[in-house]
């Protein structure tokens, strides 16, 4: 399971990235298409979401500037043309003209203005505001030091252009375009009904689906929007993102017809390799599982030796090889291997290489200098969400760290909401997530751990070294430094060890042949690039 930056990326509290799609319907029928969602949706205000399970949605009903094209690449959304200035600090995006709302108002350049400015309101409370951060003023205006909205750094001056001033360059702008925070929302709607506005019959959206119904841990069904601006690219008259949190279930619903898509459970992988060599379909993901540590709790989070002793003594292969079987690498970096933009380096933990002997054997050491061994073992606890895997994965920790250093670990099974509550407000002592990111820049992945990365530093991590070099290498204007200044941010990182990387995830779902347009390394695959073939 997931929960989100925006789409700058993803929190997983589950193993696996999900998107799933179900059930097609016959030729004579509406195309209806449902999608797997591996968590109870938190919310549909695409300023306050966190989770993928929310974007999967938010996805198919909102729209903003920019979009993903087919190939990852951004494209033209609401806006179909953007201008650049020489110096990189002034986007200028050109509407078009003909979007509707589905209430038929009109889309424009003030609805992005208000969104925008929603979005750094500190009242709002939004769940990140990386994509914004560097406008002029969106710091000032989210940190309380500057009042007025109306001085952040983004234009309406005419109903198709907006504008968008930069205090320093950003060579992703675009990528970030696409992203949920800062899709359009409908004020009239907000403001009459504050409270509630996202719910089915209140709601107000642009995106090319509509919300028809939400049945709270069962599903959410959108349909097609007729006065979607390109309604006749969109081929599903219908999407039902259904909710189930256990791989088992998801699997039988899906080998009964009532699924199109879900991902494989790794109790079945093999079988299901074997049976159904067609359906499975396995893709890269720019994703890490990793176990943040409460930083602001002692002891971990007050010495370094103990963190590193535990990162040590997990064995991560052992965990890829025959706990979690999808093809998922081990993990000795934060970065996973596939994030490879322009030449970048992942910077692993300082004990990588070293045979797991030597690893325990220097843990030891670690653990009784900082005052723990047999006759004083550490006692700590790992929370978890509700999914079976994540629960033979932390069994399989605990043991190896009992086994190895005497540690006697507690395991606190929690469901997903409450997990995402819990660490957000650092009410845990060592946790288990996962993180995903929408393309491929190693800025995006290490900003997480930034002090003012919001609720997504769970670990409450503070390093004003580590955050000076994420910074330098956001505004660098060109991939050699930004790349650079990022692998030294990273090599603080694991040698800080605030989280211990586990794995890098691989994508295995079962797609049933009557799908087109899945993409394999695209687990969250927009609903618009699928259809039922007859």
């Amino acid at each position: 399971m997931m929960a989100s930056l925006g789409r700058w990326g993803f929190l997983i509290a589950g193993t696996m990235l999900a998107a799933t799609a179900g059930v097609g319907a016959d030729a004579a029928g509406p195309e209806v298409l449902r999608r797997w969602n591996q968590a109870e949706v938190e919310t549909l205000d695409p300023q306050k979401s966190t989770g993928i399970q929310d974007a999967q949605v938010e996805q198919d009903l909102y729209e903003g500037l920019t979009i993903w094209d087919a190939n990852k690449h951004p494209a033209p959304g609401v806006a179909e043309r953007w201008d650049v200035s020489p110096d990189g600090l002034t986007y200028v995006f050109h509407l078009r003209h003909g979007v509707k709302w589905s209430n038929g108002d009109p889309v424009t350049s003030a609805d992005f203005l208000y969104g925008f400015r929603r979005l750094v309101d500190p009242k709002t409370a939004a769940g990140d505001i990386d994509a914004v951060r560097d406008i002029v003023n969106a710091e000032a205006i989210n940190g309380g030091r500057e009042k007025d909205l109306a001085k952040l750094g983004v234009e309406a001056p005419d109903p198709f252009t907006f504008t968008i001033h930069l205090a320093t360059a950003n060579l992703v702008l675009p990528e970030l375009m696409t992203q949920r925070f800062v899709y359009p929302v409908h004020r009239a709607t907000i403001e009459a009904h504050p409270s509630d506005w996202t719910r089915p019959g209140i709601v107000v959206t642009n995106g090319p689906f509509l919300l028809k119904s939400w049945v709270p841990h069962d599903q959410i069904v959108l349909v097609k929007n007729p006065d979607y601006y390109d309604a006749a690219a969109i081929k599903l008259d219908e999407v039902d993102h259904v909710v189930s949190d256990e791989d088992g279930t998801a699997l039988k619903r899906y080998l009964s017809g009532d699924l199109d898509i879900t991902r494989a459970p790794t109790r079945q992988l093999a079988s299901l390799r074997k049976d159904y060599p067609n359906e499975l379909h396995t893709g890269t993901a720019r994703a890490t599982y990793f176990m943040p540590v409460n930083m602001k709790r002692a002891p971990l989070g007050t010495d370094v030796r103990l963190r590193e002793a535990l990162a040590m003594t997990i064995d991560r292969e052992t965990i890829t090889g025959k706990i979690i079987v999808r093809g998922q690498q081990p993990s000795y970096s934060f970065t996973p291997e596939v994030i490879s933009s322009h030449g970048y380096e992942p910077q692993k933990f300082r004990f990588t290489g070293a045979s797991l002997a030597d690893r325990i054997k220097r843990a030891k050491e670690l653990m009784a200098e900082a005052g723990y061994g047999p006759d004083n073992p550490l006692k700590l606890t790992i929370s978890y969400t509700t999914n079976e895997e994540i629960r033979s994965l932390m069994s399989a920790i605990a043991s190896m760290w009992k086994t190895n250093l005497g540690v006697e670990v507690t395991l606190d099974n929690q469901e997903f909401q409450v997990l995402l509550t819990n660490l957000r407000r650092q009410n845990y002592e060592i946790g288990s997530l996962g993180f995903q990111i929408d393309f491929d820049d190693p800025v995006q992945y290490l900003r997480i751990n930034q002090t003012d990365a919001g609720d997504f530093n769970s670990s409450a991590y503070a390093n004003p070294a580590y955050d000076a070099l994420i910074h330098q290498a956001r505004v660098a204007l060109d991939w050699p430094t930004r790349n650079a200044l990022a692998e030294k941010a990273e090599r603080i990182l694991m040698d800080d060890v605030p989280i211990i990387p586990l794995f890098s995830y691989a994508n295995n779902y079962l797609v049933k042949p009557r799908v087109t347009g899945w993409r394999n390394n695209e687990g969250d695959a927009p609903s618009r690039f699928l259809s039922i073939k007859d």
